[in-house]
């Protein structure tokens, strides 16, 4: 694995947010800079507690999707949802999907049927919980057609093993499933404690055109948990790893760095959207390129 590049583009202004566009630091003269030497700097104690967050999307970028039986489970929880509450036979297949949290997937499709967004929306409570509801009854099966990445096992060690880190996942599959797949595949008791992340049952706008405006969210709403109850104390910087287009703008979006891996179905120039700063790495195989993509020595 190696690190590709480090593109940066001017800024974009996200979901009511404005960012400033990316220049040139200015030269400070050096009395200015002697001055700033001599402010206190952070202490000991304060430097020992500052942690960096990480998130990871789960499909394409800790796990993939392989064989006839690719991502089974989740496949039928959908078809199960549409099927209970709109009596409609669908496949998600019969949409893009990929990129897209579980909640817009139920709504695009019954908008693709040609059912009302409003009314989508005023049933998605119902979608996501027939979809959880089939979950939970074929969890065994969660494993099926699903398999870790490779490297993925050894980095998630190497970052349970820090003390200046936590780590969590930003995924628009649903809390359960979400989890219910790391566990299937031995890595759910790598991730910090207490679970932390932003799941597609945590937030959905509806907004199936400008779809990544909901993973912005969701990465919000995963860095204020770790916030708030993974002792996190200072915040050095916070990190999301994903495999779309999707990923890394929400990661701009949502006020993290964004990591894009080529592990699924895009290439480098497709995660690169015109306004958009990424780090890009072939893959997560080797440990020690990840860890300096994530400013850890």
């Amino acid at each position: 694995m190696h690190l590709l590049n480090v593109t940066e583009r001017s800024s974009f202004s996200p979901i009511g947010s404005c960012y400033e566009s990316a220049a040139r630091p200015r030269q400070l003269p050096a009395s200015r800079l002697k001055s700033r030497a001599r402010r206190s700097p952070l202490s000991k104690t304060v430097q020992a507690n500052m942690k960096t967050i990480i998130t990871f999307d789960v499909d394409g970028t800790l796990i993939r999707a392989v064989g006839k039986d690719s991502n089974r489970l989740h496949k039928a929880a959908f078809a199960y949802a549409w099927q209970k509450v709109f009596n409609l036979k669908a496949d998600i297949d019969e949409v893009q999907h990929h990129g897209l949290t579980d909640g817009l997937i139920l709504v695009k499709m019954m908008e693709h049927h040609g059912t009302p967004k409003q009314e989508a929306m005023d049933r998605l409570d119902d979608m996501r919980g027939a979809m959880i509801e089939y979950f939970e009854e074929y969890k065994s099966e969660t494993g099926r057609g699903l398999v870790l990445l490779p490297g993925i096992l050894q980095l998630l060690k190497a970052l349970q093993a820090r003390s200046d880190v936590v780590f969590g996942l930003v995924t628009g599959n649903l809390e359960p499933i979400g989890w219910g797949k790391m566990e299937a595949l031995g890595i759910l008791d790598l991730f910090s404690r207490p679970l932390f992340g932003g799941f597609g049952s945590d937030f959905c706008s509806g907004d199936t055109v400008h779809t990544w405006k909901d993973r912005g969210e969701l990465v919000r709403i995963a860095r204020d948990r770790a916030l708030k109850n993974n002792d996190v104390g200072e915040l050095k910087a916070s990190y999301h790893v994903g495999d779309t287009p999707m990923d890394v703008q929400a990661a701009e979006a949502g006020g993290a760095h964004a990591i894009g891996v080529l592990t699924g179905i895009f290439d480098e120039q497709a995660l690169l959207a015109p306004g958009v700063k990424a780090t890009i790495l072939k893959d997560m195989e080797d440990t020690e390129t990840v860890m300096r993509a994530f400013g850890l020595s």
